[in-house]
């Protein structure tokens, strides 16, 4: 990354970006003076505070939309204080982790606000992590026997098992190695990441070709998938992320910034306009190098 693409991460009118930019990318450790001052200008901003709305709705995917929002700013429990505990747990109370494709994804978001520790997160990543199929991939969670009928075999899902990839990446990068992780990663890299095993020409997912952001349940871009194989360790000389960085530099602008290619209508935060150069979507892209 240049340094221009680094100012422009950095710009003050962004501290969300710039707090993650700061603690992930630059590596700089929580009582660094920028990282404090970065975290205060975020805690009071509007940005913030919309989020913190969203926390104390009522039904539960506003929380989800929260609690993520807060994850991928590079916030934790602690930073967020009192307003998060009672929601979260509240939240896990209310669904039993159990929100529709969701759950991999919300325990993700658990895990990276540092509730990794708390008994009820580490037991629920035990349960789910063990359900994973011979082919290294996560099953329908349907009980639509049309869809997923228990009596038949049924390869993974595609979208899930991303989403388990996130959760997985998100534990590697605080020191846990779980017993999934090589099947995981072997599920991708045999499919040059995202196409089909019986035609390599034809993505699992339409959405893993674009770079969809915020992440949504079943959404996820390339710049996500290629940052988490990254954090698992796949080497990036290798076919398959090789075919993985041909996909996502075709957003990559001149300057060397990625344009966003897609969002859900109502997105956990604003993240920037579709069709235009995208901060996460180019700090995930070099993340991810």
């Amino acid at each position: 990354m240049n340094q221009s693409i680094l100012d422009w991460l950095l710009e003050e009118e962004t501290p969300e970006v710039r707090l993650r930019t700061l603690k992930e990318y630059m590596k700089l450790p929580d009582d660094d003076e920028k990282v404090v001052e970065c975290k205060r200008r975020l805690l009071h901003s509007k940005t913030y505070e919309r989020a913190l709305k969203k926390n104390r709705k009522d039904k539960p995917w506003d929380k989800f939309d929260a609690i993520m929002a807060f994850a991928e700013w590079g916030l934790t429990r602690k930073d967020v204080g009192k307003d998060i505990d009672d929601e979260v747990f509240g939240l896990i109370q209310s669904t039993g982790f159990k929100m529709l494709c969701g759950e991999p994804y919300l325990l993700r978001n658990l895990v990276k606000l540092g509730y990794d520790q708390e008994d009820i997160v580490k037991n629920e990543i035990a349960c789910v992590l063990s359900g994973i199929k011979e082919d290294g991939g996560f099953g329908c969670i349907s009980t639509n026997k049309k869809t997923n009928d228990p009596r038949k075999p049924h390869k993974s899902c595609a979208r899930l098992t991303v989403e388990y990839l996130l959760l997985v990446a998100e534990l590697h990068l605080l020191g846990y190695r779980m017993d999934c992780e090589n099947k995981l990663v072997h599920y991708f890299m045999k499919r040059n990441i995202f196409f089909r095993t019986d035609d390599m020409k034809t993505p699992m997912v339409d959405v893993m070709l674009g770079t969809f952001y915020p992440s949504d349940p079943i959404k996820v871009g390339a710049q996500n998938i290629l940052y988490a194989l990254r954090v698992l360790g796949c080497q990036p000389d290798s076919e398959a992320m090789q075919a993985e960085y041909k996909v996502l530099n075709q957003y990559r602008t001149e300057n060397g910034r990625y344009i966003l290619t897609a969002s859900k209508g109502v997105p956990a935060f604003k993240a920037g306009n579709i069709g235009e150069e995208n901060k996460w979507v180019t700090l995930y892209a070099y993340m991810a190098q």
